[in-house]
């Protein structure tokens, strides 16, 4: 087995925070009314113990007007960041238009700090606050893959108007993985209303539709203390499918991310409400525009996934 830790540099981190789906779609928000003037929309994570990753700024677009990614850049932007009481300037990318990277080099961003985003463009202001979480760090880490696949139901769609359901019989391996991290110390009056989101990322194909991963349950969003306890750590389980061809069909190898994200109140309700399909956009924190501004807490762990039985690690 071959087992690597995600303890990211500043691409690395942004590469997870795309993988973990944290990062507002765009097409949520070109889905704006045809006479809807366009609004600013905001994408900033600040990592604890990372350095300051880029700011996004885009725009939204009318259903009937969508642009490149050069055209939806809310490029021209003024923006104010200050940390721990600390001002950070930012500088739009020479060749990205609306990405803005920081202008100096502070080292990492510190644990329980506040901070605070100020953005100016084209005469919208869009504000942001809060503070950085704790680090968050993964224990151990088992992967259970039983002997043989199952037979499931596939459901390619779901017709909300209809009970026509799409489906055909296929083979899959549900692995079941548990997840531990130690809760920690937090400093006297720290805010205990943390949420974490553990999520699992195979590298393979989804076996089916958003409906059959509602009962796999690849990924959660709690609060923390609602995550069951156990020896100072919390834990949670989640299941993910690999499909295969038959009843007799071995269980292919493949790349397995665990990642875990602590944050706030803010990032909870992005991180639930990006993939509902009620809502045309997931819910904002960004005052005057649109997007989410947040503070996070994130560690991965990746390893390659190829023989039954159970395996656990430790790092």
């Amino acid at each position: 087995m071959h087992r690597e830790t995600a303890r990211h540099t500043f691409r690395a981190l942004a590469g997870v925070l795309l993988m973990a789906g944290l990062i507002l779609a765009l097409g949520r928000c070109d889905l704006a009314d045809p006479t809807e003037p366009q609004s600013l929309v905001v994408e900033a994570f600040f990592a604890t113990d990372r350095p300051l990753l880029p700011i996004t700024l885009r725009r939204t677009r009318p259903l009937n007007a969508p642009g490149s990614r050069d055209e939806n850049a809310a490029d021209g932007a003024a923006i104010e960041f200050v940390l721990d009481g600390e001002p950070v300037p930012y500088e739009e990318h020479d060749s990205r238009p609306g990405l803005y990277v920081p202008g100096e080099d502070l080292g990492t961003v510190p644990a329980g700090v506040p901070w605070a985003l100020t953005v100016e463009w084209q005469g919208e202001v869009a504000q942001a606050r809060g503070r950085t979480p704790p680090p968050i760090d993964l224990g151990e880490v088992c992967v259970e893959v039983p002997d043989a696949p199952v037979q499931a139901v596939r459901v390619d769609s779901l017709r909300r108007d209809s009970l026509d359901l799409p489906a055909e019989q296929g083979y899959l391996y549900p692995v079941n993985v548990s997840v531990e991290w130690p809760v920690g110390a937090l400093p006297a009056g720290a805010d205990t209303t943390h949420w974490v989101r553990p999520q699992l990322r195979p590298d393979t194909a989804e076996f089916s539709s958003r409906v059959v991963n509602f009962f796999l349950e690849p990924v959660d969003v709690r609060r923390e203390d609602q995550f069951r306890a156990r020896n100072g750590h919390r834990a949670w389980r989640g299941v993910y499918a690999v499909p295969v061809a038959g009843s007799t069909s071995a269980l292919p190898g493949h790349d397995l991310t665990v990642t875990l994200t602590r944050g706030d109140t803010a990032f909870a309700a992005f991180a639930r409400s990006r993939d509902d399909p009620e809502r045309r956009e997931p819910v904002s924190n960004v005052e005057g525009g649109l997007g989410i501004a947040t503070g996070i807490a994130i560690d991965s762990l990746r390893r390659v996934v190829e023989e039954t039985g159970e395996k656990c690690y430790v790092p």
